[in-house]
């Protein structure tokens, strides 16, 4: 294992004790689940055992098999949910520290930022809900099953414990190259599900230039790509799957041989000569295939592991980035707002977003940034609120320079992007931002659209970036948060794309307020911003076509 694996296995493992708890429940839940499946057998085989030697039926002995299997799945059940419980915590809190980092990356527009996001969430999810978990029960399940097969026949321990020590050395050899698969799989997801969200969002534009063929030849040996790459893992998965399937059939086969080979005395056994233990048998063969039943889990899971460490070699270096030391007063009064000359282009990428800006703002009022998809109005709002930075040109807040201006920006400057960010936790906390507050009757009138839907209402639980919420209900949180929380400079890009035209008319007049006292920049489509907006920045393909 090279070091950068080792550092991302450290890293993954260093994220466990935030669901530490969860975790020791449910191993606790584990052995006994195990343990009730051990008595389970140890009935089921005096009652098979009674039956076939004597023809005695034992009653008791089924009633109380039933008993611990049952007992056995109940206790399987709670140590799962408490299993999917740690992987949520992690998780969470990882997307909680990811996402703001991200949103300050110049190296991901917004929508890469939220793909990366849900992808590498989708990535850690299994690991820690259900490879940890697995490779835990595997450990805890075996050793006891190990314990109890040496104490009965030592034969037949030895076969379990080889077969224990052969499955994950094959295992790590197939993770080898399973990883760097991975990681190229996500690479090409976040580029060409990019690609694919902007030929969607353009395409309007793509069929009025007649332009149609050419785009869908494009995106057909794209999406082939993607396919090869997935097809590429998939393989590997089922590789894995059918190495484990191979090694669990020899080994209960070869312990079935032996324990029959033993009972007909052709080899020797501990009761060898004196009539072999018929009940001890049935109870080990029996015994065997649960041996592996967390074994084949983990294995299935290990495909979840080496999808997790490419994801981590991805997120470590964001989360690890040095800030810069030199920090801006961020308490100084804002007064003006200057750009001259901006230039912008996306790392990797020949095409300038935005050519030769220039503007002069003032510390209050509605700006609206205009222009077609594509023009560069995203862009620029995150310059803007200090996420991405100009690498030609300068953005001057109060006359000072690129560098300490960058700085104020990131802390004075309230950003509502066209996909808004909803932690998990209840509606009243991703409001308020806290987990008790008494400002619960200071909320905006808008807010009341959705309080009115929810059964809950502020107690609603909101989970996966808000999925309980439509698209303009997640606006409306985040324009709640920006009126609750104002900054000097605020910043909406396309606030009314998913509102109904009521809901429109109500948080018009909101926005207009915000602006009585603060700088409002606005990205929209929409003409009604036309009529109130102070100024007017019209963008072309990236260029200032007009500036009012």
């Amino acid at each position: 294992m090279s070091s950068n694996q080792e550092s991302a296995s450290r890293w993954l493992n260093k994220k466990l004790a935030k669901a530490k708890g969860a975790y020791i429940s449910a191993s606790v839940l584990t052995i006994l689940s195990a343990g009730c499946f051990v008595i389970f057998c140890w009935y089921l085989s005096e009652f098979a055992a009674s039956w076939l030697n004597n023809g005695l039926i034992l009653p008791n002995a089924l009633l109380y098999a039933s008993v611990f299997l049952t007992g056995r799945y109940i206790l399987a059940h709670f140590a799962s949910l408490f299993n999917y419980k740690a992987g949520n915590i992690i998780v969470s809190k990882i997307k909680k520290k990811l996402f703001p980092i991200l949103l300050n990356n110049n190296k991901l527009d917004s929508v890469s930022s939220t793909l990366f996001v849900t992808r590498v969430s989708d990535d850690f999810k299994p690991y820690f809900a259900f490879f940890i978990p697995y490779s835990m029960a595997s450990f805890l399940v075996s050793g006891l099953l190990l314990v109890v097969s040496f104490w009965i026949e030592k034969w037949v321990g030895m076969l379990l414990l080889i077969s224990l020590l052969v499955i994950p050395f094959q295992m790590i050899v197939i993770g080898v190259g399973a990883e760097a698969l991975h990681k190229k799989h996500i690479n090409l997801f976040m580029k060409y599900s990019a690609v694919f969200y902007n030929r969607l969002q353009t395409i309007a534009e793509i069929v009025n230039l007649d332009n149609f063929k050419p785009q869908y030849r494009f995106l057909s040996e794209k999406s082939k790509a993607l396919n090869k790459a997935t097809t590429n893992v998939m393989q590997v998965a089922i590789l894995s799957s059918a190495v484990l399937e191979l090694f669990v059939t020899i080994c209960i086969a070869a312990i079935a041989i032996y324990l029959g080979m033993s009972l007909l005395g052709i080899m020797t056994g501990p009761n060898y000569g004196n009539s072999y233990d018929f009940r001890t048998a049935l109870f080990l063969l029996t015994l065997s295939p649960y041996f592996f039943f967390y074994l084949r889990k983990f294995v299935s899971a290990y495909h979840d592991r080496n999808r997790a460490l490419a994801s981590a070699k991805l997120v470590m270096p964001i989360l690890n980035e040095e800030i810069d030391a030199t920090l801006a007063d961020t308490n100084e009064v804002f007064s003006s707002l200057e750009i001259n000359n901006l230039n912008f282009a996306y790392p990797d990428s020949p095409v300038k977003v935005l050519h030769n800006i220039s503007l002069s703002l003032p510390a209050k009022g509605l700006v609206l940034v205009k222009g077609i998809s594509g023009s560069g109005k995203s862009t620029l709002l995150k310059i803007i609120t200090g996420s991405l930075f100009p690498q030609d040109g300068t953005v001057s807040i109060n006359g000072k320079d690129s560098a300490w201006s960058h700085q104020w920006l990131k802390v004075n400057s309230s950003y509502m992007n066209q996909f808004p960010f909803i932690f998990d936790g209840t509606l009243h906390y991703n409001i308020f931002l806290k987990k008790e507050t008494d400002r619960r009757d200071q909320y905006p009138d808008f807010l009341d659209k959705i309080l009115n839907k929810k059964e809950n209402g502020w107690l609603t639980e909101l989970s996966h970036n808000g999925k309980q919420l439509s698209g303009g209900e997640k606006q409306l949180v985040t324009l709640a948060r920006m009126m609750l929380y104002p900054k000097p400079i605020a910043i909406l890009d396309e606030p009314t794309a998913n509102l109904d035209a009521d809901t429109v008319e109500i948080i018009l007049p909101q926005i207009m307020k915000l602006a009585e006292n603060r700088l409002v920049i606005i990205a929209s489509h929409e003409k009604m911003f036309d009529t109130v907006a102070d100024t007017i920045v019209n963008l072309n393909w990236g260029e200032q076509m007009k500036y009012e």
